[in-house]
């Protein structure tokens, strides 16, 4: 007798393991889209101002810890100095280090929370277009 409950309740575990169930997902899928980037294009002074602006925008963000905001602030910023950059080159290496100093200052101030950073490269920015004109 134990030998047909054995082969029975084996012939039931199999059947039961055979049965599967299958879920369809019916969620609507959502397209992420990435968004656009313009590159900042005009004079060194017209990019001067643009970052300048950039700065006083990432200074408000930080003071209103929208870092979401300032994150893609520095990114614009960062992009307006990547065009910046070879056009002043013959201006003279101390005021490319001057205004990397001014990036890093604004890197500092989104990346590590430092508000006080956003501000004092928004000062220095403007010691620095002053100077150039």
């Amino acid at each position: 007798m134990k030998k047909p409950l054995v082969l029975s309740v084996l012939a039931t575990a199999v059947l039961l393991t055979g049965c599967a169930t299958t879920i369809i997902d019916t969620a609507p899928t959502t397209t992420a889209v990435a968004p656009t980037t313009t590159i900042p294009s005009g004079t060194n002074d017209e990019l001067l101002e643009q970052m300048r602006l950039t700065l006083s925008d990432i200074s408000t963000a930080m003071s209103a810890s929208d870092k979401t905001k300032a994150k893609s602030l520095l990114a614009n910023l960062q992009l307006a100095w990547d065009v910046l950059q070879p056009q002043i080159a013959d201006k003279g290496e101390q005021l490319t280090q001057d205004l990397q100093r001014l990036i890093d200052l604004a890197d500092s101030a989104v990346t590590r929370n430092r508000p006080a950073d956003a501000d004092k490269a928004l000062r220095f920015m403007q010691i620095v277009i002053e100077s150039l004109t």
